[in-house]
């Protein structure tokens, strides 16, 4: 079927004169979760990772995903014929070079690319004579039969009880950043910056509780927002006030802007697409190309938003503890696989209050599937699990006071023994983020070795960040903080959330990772430094650990810390899992 597709998007290139088309995997707002109507480089190439793009020719094919999907790739793209390359600007422009002729055109959709995404490929293709146009239409549209209808389910208020600041406050907040920029307008390019702007939610993307929106702040903390009119109701008519006018026409929102006589607005590149750019500059409006305000005050999460993300992680943590409990019996039956225990683990989690979705696919890895950085278990891929080797579950939910993300990795009974050694280093790594004092102005960058240190001593390494922002109850990823080896140049500032997972991945044998959320905090102890405390509360498996080789402060930083899991879980949990949860928190000397 894929090959069929792919054949129909060759042929159709031509009725739109262009020897090549762009598919990233994204949709007009640049989200990382995308409704089903735009997941069209899954239906094109069958591969469903979150991040990835194909380049398609009149001849050729090629698929470039990063170092997470290299081996799901590969098994999702199986016998078509595509080719596998690395995601890099310079690797996509190389191969495009090798497969157009100078003279030919390579057609994109301008919505669902940004101009600095663009902007290496278009370098090198002048270089080789290649036109890169933006097209009026995307060829897959006409192509695919099938393809679902746009998502447009209700926006909802979110109580200032779980934002810890009302609307009228934000926008005020935000516009006055734009008044010490003297621009008229910011562009609110996606919804999650509209999610955290008006203080909405909604149900439009998977696993992302947002509704579909855009829109403009204007310079007197007024706006103009975008949302489909079956999302509108009277309950959020009156959450958002007179100062909020709402429109049902995303061509609306450039009308209001002239109405405002707005003559510079503010964008965010990395989130605001090529057409919106091209609306704007079409009437004349300068615009200010530098990053959204929004993402960085949304980072740094207020008083009330880390209360409820402790309360959340609390609910969390004891639903997957009664779920790591009853996994050693589970794994004896005879028809329980990678997909049951993703069943299990929804199961424990929905019988917990607020909670509203998973945070993510969860990653449900038994043995070499483990190894698959962000495998996503499917009925045909689902492994049956028994009592020996190693699972790695990698999950997380979203309540109405916080989003949590955490990863275990247990053994199941007898497993190889080099993986102790693996998994003691990883755990190593965690535990020298976790207790890491820095001075304040200090980038995840600049801290990243402490994660990988005892594995380079054995000379390994893993091919992901080791963390990543997270939202309140919004993307389980989100920016601008993260850690990890490329240059953010991002200080970690107090009040952000972010992960802690560093990894190792023994292709065909097993995955290992650990992963707590924990957020920024300055140091009690020394001004001018910032510090990490623990969200995730679980356990952490014993068994893996080989104690000789950890210090005597890293086995008091695990005692201490089961020590914790272990008196705020135990009154949450049921008398199994309590059984379970004393035994599996002893201390190890």
């Amino acid at each position: 079927m894929s090959q069929e597709r792919l054949e129909a998007l060759q042929q159709a290139l031509s009725t739109q004169q262009v020897q090549g088309f762009l598919v990233p995997r994204c949709d007009e707002y640049q989200n990382e979760y995308v409704p089903a109507a735009d997941e069209r480089l899954a239906w094109l190439t069958t591969f469903d990772g979150s991040a990835g793009l194909a380049a398609v020719t009149t001849e050729r094919a090629a698929l470039f995903v990063d170092g997470r999907y290299t081996i799901q790739a590969k098994q999702q793209i199986g016998t078509q014929p595509i080719e596998q390359h690395n995601l890099a600007p310079a690797d996509i422009a190389n191969w495009l070079c090798s497969a157009l002729r100078e003279g030919d055109v390579l057609g994109y959709d301008p919505r669902l690319h940004t101009e600095p995404g663009l902007a290496p490929l278009k370098k090198r293709l002048d270089e080789c004579g290649i036109q890169l146009r933006a097209l009026d239409t995307n060829p897959i549209d006409s192509i695919w039969q099938d393809r679902p209808a746009a998502p447009s389910g209700p926006a909802r208020p979110h109580p200032q009880t779980f934002t810890g600041e009302d609307s009228d406050s934000k926008r005020q907040r935000i516009a006055q950043l734009l008044a010490d920029k003297n621009q008229e307008a910011l562009w609110l390019a996606n919804p999650e910056v509209c999610a955290w702007l008006f203080n909405i939610r909604g149900s439009d993307i998977p696993h992302l509780p947002v509704a579909l929106s855009m829109g403009f702040l204007y310079r007197d903390g007024s706006a103009t927002l975008y949302l489909a009119e079956n999302a509108i109701g009277d309950a959020l008519r009156q959450h958002l006030g007179h100062q909020v006018e709402l429109v049902t026409e995303k061509s609306a929102l450039f009308a209001a802007a002239e109405r405002q006589h707005v003559q510079r607005v503010w964008a965010d590149p990395a989130l605001t697409n090529c057409w919106t750019l091209h609306e704007l500059r079409n009437r004349e409006i300068q615009v200010l190309l530098e990053r959204d305000p929004i993402t960085g005050a949304k980072a740094i999460k207020n008083s009330v938003e880390l209360e409820g993300s402790r309360a959340a992680h609390i609910r969390d943590g004891a639903a997957l503890c009664e779920f790591l409990a009853e996994l050693p019996d589970a794994v004896k039956g005879e028809n329980f696989g990678e997909l049951e225990a993703v069943k299990l683990l929804r199961e424990k989690r929905e019988q917990r209050e607020g909670f509203t979705d998973d945070s993510f696919d969860s990653i449900s890895g038994y043995r070499g599937n483990g190894a698959i950085v962000h495998y996503r278990v499917t009925p045909e891929s689902s492994l049956r699990m028994e009592a020996q080797g190693i699972y790695l579950i990698d999950s997380g939910g979203q309540y109405p006071d916080g989003t949590t993300d955490v990863t275990r990795t247990v053994a199941l009974g007898k497993f190889p023994a080099q993986a102790k050694d693996h998994f003691t280093r990883v755990l190593k790594g965690h535990i020298a983020i976790a207790s890491l004092r820095f001075p304040v102005g200090t980038c995840g960058e600049q801290i990243d070795a402490f994660a990988r240190k005892s594995l380079w001593d054995a000379g390994l390494d893993y091919a992901h960040g080791t963390g990543h922002g997270v939202g309140s109850f919004l993307s389980v990823h989100e920016g601008p903080q993260r850690i990890g080896k490329a240059n953010t140049n991002i200080p970690l500032e107090a009040g952000m959330i972010v992960s802690n997972e560093p990894g190792f991945y023994l292709t065909d044998e097993y995955g290992i990772r650990i992963e707590n959320l924990i957020f920024v905090r300055e140091s009690p102890e020394h001004a001018g430094f910032l510090e990490f405390e623990e969200l995730t509360l679980a356990p952490i498996e014993r068994q893996l650990i080989e104690p000789t080789l950890m210090t005597e402060k890293e086995l008091q930083w695990l005692n201490d810390y089961h020590r914790k899991v272990r008196e705020t879980l135990m009154p949450l949990v049921d008398e199994k899992t309590q059984v379970w949860l004393d035994a599996v928190t002893q201390p190890i000397y």
